[in-house]
């Protein structure tokens, strides 16, 4: 007999998952009994009052803008010098912002490789 039984695995996982775009679901029961409320954070639409007059305003749709202090080969490059030098660490960091830039579609400006020709 082995030290340890083999333990098999079932074709099922054992917890399901949740749908990740739905809001928190708070049950009835939970809400009657301690008065949790659901609260809306985003809002999509222009919500009015009985007036016409907004009662919310929908935030605009930011442009976020990257400006970094040279082009991605040469932070490349300043990011694989000594840990001791001040331009290793700003090398990694500008090239950890462009790439998150990149990764966001955030529009990047700034300095491109000038050709030697």
């Amino acid at each position: 007999m082995a030290a340890t039984p083999e333990v098999l695995k079932s074709s099922q996982p054992e917890v399901q998952e949740i749908n990740k775009e739905a809001e928190f679901i708070v049950p009835e029961t939970l809400r009657q009994s301690t008065g949790i409320q659901v609260v809306q954070k985003n809002f999509k639409s222009q919500v009015k009052d009985d007036h016409g007059q907004p009662l919310i305003q929908t935030p605009p749709a930011q442009v976020i803008e990257v400006n970094p202090p040279a082009d991605l080969e040469t932070l490349t490059d300043w990011s694989k010098g000594s840990v001791d030098s001040s331009q290793t660490w700003l090398g990694m960091f500008w090239k950890r912002i462009f790439l998150k830039a990149l990764y966001f579609g955030w529009k990047i400006i700034g300095k491109e490789k000038a050709n030697a020709a």
